[in-house]
Formats: C-alpha cells, sequence, structure tokens
C-alpha cells in the first residue's frame, strides 16, 4: 500500500504506518536527531536501541528519556569517537560482541563548517568524521546486519546538478569550511550507492536522507560570514545557491521522517540507493547510477586505501 508524505510528515507518522517493521528490532544509531529518532522508534515497540557517542555523559539524557518513558526497551550504549578511527573500529567490534542482529542502522554528520583541521588519523575533519568513520563501521557490522535491514545515513541538500567529484584532492588545496562540509556530504551519498549495488543479493537496502533545515547542534557553528563567503565563491563558479539555504526551517520531528521513511517504508524496497528529501526520493543526475559510478568506485578504492590498517 502506497502512502503520501511530505515536509510536513512525522517520524512518529512514518513509526506508527510500519509498526511490524519496528517492533522486536534492534536499531543502531549514532548522532544528531538522537531524541527525535530514538523517541519514535521505541514509541513504536523497538525493542533494542544501541547509541553509539563520543562520551556516554554526552548521550544520558537522551538514554534516560527512553528508559523512563519506555520500560520494554534496552538500551545500550557503546563508544565511538569519530576523531579517531580506531576508536571506531573497537566500536564496531563490541557491537559485533552484543550478540544481537542489526535491523537498522541510522548514522549523522558530527561537524560543519569547521575551520580547517586534520584529525590525528591526519585527514580532513569532515572527512573523516561525518563519512570514512561510518564506511569503516559499516564495513565491519555488516556480517551482523540482518536480512532485509536497512542502512540510512543522514546529509544534506543537495542541488540535483552536482557534478560527481573526481576525490583527487580530498584534503583541499583551496578551503573553506562548507565546501569540507560539502564534500563530505557528497561522500555519503555515493557511499550509500555503492552499498546498495553491494549488498543488493543480502536484501540489505541502503539510503541516504536529507532532514530539511532542522536546527541541530552542528548548524549552530555555521555564522553568516561564512555562508556569505561560500556564496561568493560559487557565484563565481557560476553555481546555483545551494537549496538548503532556501529551504523553510523543519521541526526535528519533521526532519527524521525522511530518516525514518528510509528506515521502515517497504514501498522504497526497490529503490535502494536514492537520496531522499522532504520524504521523497529525489534524482541526482551525476550521482544516480550509472552516470556516478566511477566516482563512487573511486572512493571506494580510495576510503579501503585509506583505512587498510583498520578494516
Amino acid at each position: 500500500m502506497s502512502h503520501t508524505f511530505n515536509d510536513q510528515t512525522l517520524g512518529s507518522e512514518i513509526t506508527r504506518l510500519f509498526p511490524e517493521r519496528v517492533q522486536g528490532k534492534t536499531c543502531l544509531k549514532r548522532g544528531e536527531l538522537a531524541a527525535a529518532t530514538a523517541d519514535a522508534l521505541a514509541a513504536a515497540q523497538a525493542s533494542t536501541i544501541i547509541c553509539t557517542g563520543h562520551c556516554q555523559a554526552e548521550l544520558q539524557p537522551v538514554i534516560d528519556h527512553i528508559t523512563r518513558k519506555f520500560k520494554h526497551v534496552n538500551m545500550i550504549f557503546v563508544t565511538a569517537d569519530t576523531s579517531s578511527l580506531a576508536s571506531f573500529r573497537e566500536a564496531g567490534h563490541a557491537i559485533k560482541k552484543i550478540g544481537l542482529p542489526i535491523d537498522g542502522f541510522i548514522g549523522f554528520p558530527s561537524v560543519m563548517a569547521a575551520p580547517w583541521e586534520t584529525t590525528t588519523d591526519g585527514f580532513e575533519s569532515h572527512f573523516q568524521k561525518n563519512y570514512l568513520c561510518y564506511f569503516l563501521l559499516v564495513n565491519i557490522i555488516l556480517d551482523v546486519m540482518a536480512p532485509g535491514s536497512r542502512i540510512v545515513l543522514v546529509t544534506s541538500s543537495m542541488r540535483t546538478e552536482a557534478p560527481a567529484p573526481t576525490w583527487v584532492d580530498v584534503g583541499f588545496s583551496d578551503y573553506h569550511c562548507l565546501d569540507g562540509y560539502a564534500q563530505s556530504m557528497q561522500a555519503v551519498i555515493l557511499f550509500v550507492k555503492s552499498l546498495s549495488k553491494m549488498c543488493g543479493g543480502r536484501s540489505i537496502t541502503a539510503f541516504s536522507a536529507n532532514p530539511g533545515n532542522t536546527k541541530t547542534n552542528i548548524q549552530t557553528y555555521v555564522t553568516k560570514e561564512q555562508i556569505d563567503t561560500w556564496l561568493e565563491r560559487k557565484k563565481i563558479a557560476g553555481e546555483d545557491i545551494p537549496v538548503l539555504l532556501q529551504q523553510a526551517p523543519k521541526s526535528l520531528a519533521q526532519g527524521s521522517a525522511t530518516i525514518l521513511r528510509g528506515l521502515l517504508d517497504p514501498d522504497l524496497e526497490e529503490q535502494s540507493g536514492s537520496f531522499l528529501d522532504h520524504c521523497q526520493t529525489l534524482p541526482l543526475p551525476h550521482l544516480d547510477f550509472p552516470a556516478g559510478a566511477d566516482s563512487a568506485a573511486a572512493l571506494w578504492e580510495r576510503s579501503q586505501g585509506f583505512l587498510q590498517q583498520f578494516l
């Protein structure tokens, strides 16, 4: 049965429509919109929610809220620090040792518009914290993903005409903080498309999802000056204004809906790899396969090379 969704749809509406996709399931999630997505999944009778983060104290309010409100939910915390690839490797193996099949995975970006910085592992911070960590973690836990499970990685708005990157200059010879963020979001989108192709035979589907203009913690670091200088660079390059700057604000409950539709809706089964925006699939002509296949393959190869000692 098909349903109608739009930019006003709430995450709780999605979970109520597909209760059998949540009840008794184990969901793994990391990052922003944590309370909104966890609350919707717990209300729909998820049995276990595994949360990861830099430290448990940061997520303790969410964990306490869920355990008080929903006594049936088993909340598990696993440390995973995006500034350390070794931490994510350890988190992946800790999750496997829990011994539960993972029915759903949700990953959120953790940094936006950060000043130029490399991590202790030597990578540009957005590229590692928003993308490489998930490439590592997902590849480690794939063998405990249950048949029919889903992976949803949260990204940002994307211009439909955005070109496919070459991935030659991931460290940036000419850096702007919002270009760093945008590159990591394109990496997430192409990673999802590669995962979809690779995991199709195992009935594991994957989606990237733009929650919209929600005021999460990572957005509070973006200044007007940063946006203005970035827009000037785009104007000089002859590019359109990025869509996110034209979107109306959304609540966290509305933002979680697109993510949860990717996680739950059976009508999307045949559209694995899609980019979701306002609860709808949005074509990206230069990133969708086959057009984006070469860029995705180059990204996968570079990522494997970067992470050889961790995989």
